[in-house]
């Protein structure tokens, strides 16, 4: 089954796959996402984790709630994101998208809101 959490990890942390690596293995090519209603396509996203990923040290996520029904995607988690500096953020996330037939996501929509550090 897709997980946004493994795809996450690969994003964030994979310090093995390349962005453009992780991206072939979780997401389709005409990929879109909507964060808190501003659309970004594939390219857009791939930038956006490049430089991401020399900000964040590591990446913890717990996964509340998760839904598969046929190509339609729901999930909820709330995200740590401690970077190289050693500060620490959080975010609950409630997610819906759509999965490829190849079960890569084709589209996220996310909801997010800031939690405090714990």
């Amino acid at each position: 089954m897709p997980s946004i959490s493994r795809a996450l990890h690969d994003f964030l942390a994979g310090a093995d796959l390349t962005v453009e690596d992780a991206l072939t293995r979780h997401v389709t090519d005409d990929y879109r996402q909507s964060t808190d209603g501003q659309w970004i396509d594939r390219a857009q996203f791939a930038a956006q984790l490049t430089q991401l990923r020399g900000f964040v040290q590591s990446v913890d996520i717990e996964v509340k709630s998760e839904l598969t029904q046929g190509s339609s995607y729901a999930e909820r988690h709330v995200i740590t994101v401690t970077g190289r500096d050693g500060s620490t953020g959080r975010q609950e996330v409630y997610l819906f998208g759509e999965l490829a037939s190849d079960g890569r996501f084709a589209w996220l929509e996310e909801l997010t809101r800031s939690l405090p550090a714990a």
